[in-house]
């Protein structure tokens, strides 16, 4: 059994990942290796950004401006994405009460 099928759904993050860093290098996602460094495609600051705002967006969750360099594979990401998927939802009842 591969790790993606024991990981459950790190394959679909994984090929999301994949694509979106295709689109920014503007490459074919099949070339685009999950194991390589993203800054070895090309993938500029600007765009590390970009892609940052992207997951964000996706998958509902914030995620620090370095993420590429602190995770710099699409593996590294794909794994990270996925323990902040895993995270329970905040308890409404411990947030902060905000006035308006």
């Amino acid at each position: 059994m591969s790790s993606d099928t024991a990981e459950g759904t790190i394959t679909p993050v994984r090929r999301w990942l994949v694509e979106r860093v295709a689109y920014y290098v503007e490459m074919a996602p099949e070339d685009i290796d999950p194991a390589v460094r993203l800054t070895r495609y090309g993938m500029s600051s600007i765009y590390a950004l970009s892609f940052c705002g992207d997951i964000e967006e996706r998958y509902d969750i914030e995620v620090d401006a370095t993420l590429a360099w602190d995770y710099p594979t699409v593996e590294a990401i794909a794994g990270y994405v996925m323990t902040l998927l895993d995270r329970p939802a905040e308890d409404p009842e411990e947030r902060p009460e905000t006035t308006h």
